[in-house]
């Protein structure tokens, strides 16, 4: 039995016995170790057990594949060669048909919240610079957002006191054209900027916004709300993603049926 070395999450090293054969063919202790990379796991067990598993897939896909005569008896699965006859192997025994446009337009109606327009705002900041780790300076800086907030508030044009106001104390580069961020979509801005920015329609949000760059003040001039997409702008993409979710279910049970009908020790797939 061979054996293989891992660490647990001390850093401490321990062996862990495998034997693991597909119709009496060892797969190599070397070949899953090497392949334990392309697996991050929570422990060093579970990234074992994934390699092994990958690798078991991987000679019961090369065994069929050299039974239909698609590739030579001596080929390797870690090759080109392997890799263009596993292409011709799933085409020959795992045929994806194209779905049919009701299936897609069944799709489109059971989720239609997925179709939609990513929403879009025109957003001005002002930035109070300070380390996420400081908080000291964290706090100074909420304590001076609040008072520029009070500011703003009581203005009797709110959004050009904002402007003002960024061009004299915001630590942004935007600060020269009054804090203005022009148009911005879902995952321009970090997390906590874009949660504010888009929780709200039009106007001053009310209360100072923390990121990782310090304290922000933010003024939302114009939001512009996701819309509804039309079937006909999304078809193709429903009809790819429908293709590869069949293409998916049906070679995971062309796995478990080539699982079935192979001898495999070492490992309870």
């Amino acid at each position: 039995m061979s054996a293989l070395l891992a660490s647990d999450a001390s850093g401490s090293e321990f062996e862990f016995a495998i034997d693991v054969k597909v119709n009496g063919r060892e797969i190599p202790r070397e070949a899953i170790y090497k392949e334990m990379q392309y697996h991050p796991a929570a422990t060093p067990r579970d990234a074992i057990y994934a390699a092994a598993r990958a690798l078991v897939f991987g000679e019961l896909l090369r065994e069929r594949a050299i039974a239909l005569e698609l590739c030579d008896a001596d080929i390797e699965t870690a090759s080109e060669a392997f890799d263009q006859a596993l292409e011709q192997l799933l085409q020959q025994e795992v045929p994806v048909t194209e779905p049919a446009e009701a299936e897609c337009r069944a799709y489109f109606e059971q989720h239609r919240d997925k179709f939609r327009s990513e929403p879009l705002a025109e957003v001005r900041h002002i930035l109070l610079a300070a380390e996420p780790n400081d908080a000291d300076a964290l706090a100074k800086a909420n304590v001076s957002a609040l008072e520029l907030l009070k500011q703003i508030q009581d203005a009797s044009d709110p959004l050009l006191a904002f402007a003002e106001l960024a061009k004299s104390v915001s630590g942004c580069s935007s600060n020269s054209s009054g804090g203005s961020l022009g148009q911005i979509g879902r995952g321009d801005t970090v997390g906590p900027f874009q949660q504010a920015v888009f929780a709200q329609g039009s106007g001053l949000v009310p209360q100072p916004v923390e990121t990782e760059y310090g304290v922000h003040l933010i003024y939302v001039e114009h939001s512009e709300p996701g819309q509804p997409l039309e079937f006909d702008y999304v078809s193709d993409r429903i009809a790819d993603y429908l293709q590869e979710r069949q293409r998916r279910q049906l070679t995971d049970a062309y796995l478990q049926e080539l699982v079935k009908n192979a001898e495999i020790s070492g490992l309870d797939l």
